[in-house]
């Protein structure tokens, strides 16, 4: 696969895979639609029509104002009439298993089940030290099935995360954009956590943590739309991608202060997913300063890539879209706290 400049994209290897996709977001200017010069006949000085030009003279020609541009949208299906909602859709999955879940997960949002407010992607930018300014755009919070009435931010594996970005042309966040994305949201959430801390084997912690999280968020007076950080770890790419094969890396989780309660980590097998993950997506799509490009050929450019990147260029640009087989046992907690 090849960037905008021809530039060769990631170098897979080890749970590193990136297959191509559909554009993601919506034209970001509208094209305008040439016109055809004509010639029409006009009388000459003795009164015989001839042939001359159709424009108009300079102080009669009026330029039809400029609207602004649609903002983008992830380029999916318009939700079916009648959609699972994101309850529904939580409570049908519980006792799948993991590979059944993903599948679930995938299939919904390729079908657009997606809420409407989520579909909207926003910009942010980042500067370099030296002056040049990368613009991105986001969805508005981490990607959530069902309607607006009724959605559910869902976790998932890095497979899923990885297949759905493929999907719809889309790049998963590094730390420096996760950080970028918390600084410049206007709602910010707090992390709130499970006492005794995630079970596996059941997602009741996902509709735990998804209505604490709609509580917190109504509390504050906070609009669906807003981009939206504070309320999950993220899902990302990083070099620490290399130290361990089928591994995911996550960050994140920011207190108020702007300091991530989750370093950058690759502790958990890539079939793993807690209700704290939460899957951020980044249009391949970007700019720097007004030019085009491509995040992935972005963060594989020795030159470009601080701009998206504390860690330098990155050497693996996308996860396994395969997940690894799991024997681990699930098990269950009692008298947990929301907090």
């Amino acid at each position: 696969m090849t960037g905008l400049g021809g530039v060769a994209l990631t170098h897979v290897v080890g749970c590193a895979s990136r297959s191509p996709g559909p554009v993601v977001g919506r034209s970001l200017a509208s094209d305008r639609a040439s016109r055809d010069s004509t010639e029409t006949p006009t009388p000459s000085d003795d009164g015989a029509l001839g042939p001359t030009s159709s424009a108009a003279p300079a102080s009669l020609a009026t330029e039809a104002p400029s609207l602004p541009p649609a903002p983008p949208e992830l380029d999916l299906p318009a939700r079916a009439a009648g959609a699972e909602t994101g309850s529904a859709f939580i409570e049908r999955l519980e006792g799948l298993g993991r590979a059944a879940i993903d599948e679930e997960v995938v299939a919904a949002v390729a079908a657009g089940n997606v809420p409407a407010f989520e579909r909207r992607l926003v910009p942010i930018e980042i500067a370099s030290d030296d002056g040049r300014r990368a613009r991105l755009f986001v969805t508005v919070d981490y990607l959530a099935i069902g309607s607006d009435d009724d959605f559910i931010r869902m976790p998932m594996t890095s497979a899923a995360a990885q297949r759905i970005a493929d999907l719809v042309d889309a790049s998963l966040p590094t730390r420096k954009i996760v950080d970028a994305i918390y600084d410049q949201a206007p709602s910010k959430l707090p992390p709130s956590f499970i006492d005794g801390g995630p079970t596996e084997g059941t997602l009741r912690d996902f509709s735990e943590h998804q209505a604490t999280l709609e509580e917190r968020r109504k509390a504050r007076g906070f609009a669906l739309g807003t981009l939206t950080a504070g309320d999950k770890k993220d899902l990302v790419l990083s070099r620490r991608m290399l130290e361990r094969a089928d591994h995911v890396v996550i960050y994140g989780w920011h207190r108020k202060s702007g300091d991530p309660i989750q370093p950058l980590s690759c502790a958990h097998s890539c079939r793993y997913a807690d209700y704290s993950h939460g899957v951020r997506l980044v249009q391949e799509d970007m700019t720097i300063d007004g030019k085009p490009y491509r995040v992935s050929e972005v963060l594989e450019d020795p030159e470009l890539a601080d701009l998206l990147s504390d860690e330098g260029p990155l050497p693996l640009l996308a996860y396994s879209t395969v997940l690894p087989e799991y024997t681990g046992r699930g098990s269950s907690k009692t008298g947990r706290k929301r907090r």
